[in-house]
């Protein structure tokens, strides 16, 4: 190579990283820089995490700080470069949302795929939901539970079981198979998560891959309602006005019922417990 040829080379390098800082909108085809040492790590990590804080602290409006999504970005990129992966994340679902600026899918892929090749779950799981929905990429239950079980081994995220044992109790990307579906929602709603309570209790309550029992299924009802679960709220209002599982009681009934609207027996399958973090 000539050595004005490795001059242009660097030029051009140094460009690309004075643009990456300076427009945070144009970065489709970002990776991560170089650190070097254990102190650069540890300054990046701290740089990271504050930014991070501030970008949530504008995409939520907390701390005093308005709602601005278009700040949001800036800071999400700025702990992006720093490598946190939670703001890639989060910066991902902006951009999937057309929050702060125009939809883009693409955009959001790569982030995604960036925070997932970091380890995080959360990542992992939209992943996982967006080959479901076949939105950006195409349509694959198989990849969906692909992802959710990564998500899964990478820190036991409870969406992510949810998800994977609807696709147990569904046959959708893996085999039909009640006797994964069942522990799957129990160990999520073990950890805390209310969607999984209340699909764990709509299986004791239709007696579906488990021995039927009204009991356990208010139990179930019970704790994703105190948890403000609305699918919980539902199910526990009809258990009180039939009588499954609990003495008749039209005022408990009407005590969780009023906190719903339009009440349905069988609660919401999907959805995340909680913004991502």
């Amino acid at each position: 190579m000539g050595r004005g040829t490795g001059r242009r080379l660097i030029a051009g390098f140094v460009a690309l990283a004075l643009a990456a800082c300076s427009n945070y909108t144009n970065h489709a085809n970002y990776t991560p820089q170089n650190s070097s040492g254990p102190a650069a790590v540890e300054r990046h990590a701290t740089q990271a995490l504050a930014e991070k804080a501030k970008g949530d602290d504008y995409r939520d409006g907390t701390n005093g700080i308005g709602v601005d999504y278009a700040e949001a970005i800036r800071w999400y990129w700025l702990a992006v470069e720093h490598g946190s992966t939670g703001a890639s994340n989060n910066l991902a679902a902006l951009y999937l949302n057309g929050l702060g600026g125009p939809v883009n899918v693409p955009q959001a892929l790569r982030l995604y795929r960036l925070a997932a090749s970091g380890g995080n779950s959360y990542a992992m799981v939209s992943l996982g939901d967006l080959a479901q929905k076949g939105l950006g990429v195409p349509k694959d239950d198989e990849e969906a539970a692909h992802w959710y079980g990564r998500a899964i081994d990478a820190d036991g995220n409870t969406v992510a079981l949810n998800e994977l044992a609807l696709l147990y109790e569904y046959g959708r990307g893996v085999p039909q198979d009640m006797s994964q579906a069942v522990p799957l929602y129990r160990r999520a709603a073990e950890g805390g998560n209310p969607v999984a309570m209340v699909n764990l209790g709509n299986l004791y309550a239709t007696g579906r891959g488990v021995p039927p029992s009204d009991v356990e299924a208010v139990a179930w009802y019970r704790k994703a309602a105190e948890l403000g679960n609305p699918g919980g709220q539902r199910a526990l209002g009809l258990m009180y006005l039939e009588g499954r599982g609990v003495p008749q009681n039209l005022s408990e009934a009407s005590k969780w019922l009023k906190l719903v609207a339009q009440p349905q027996f069988i609660g919401p399958k999907q959805g995340a417990t909680a913004p991502a973090p």
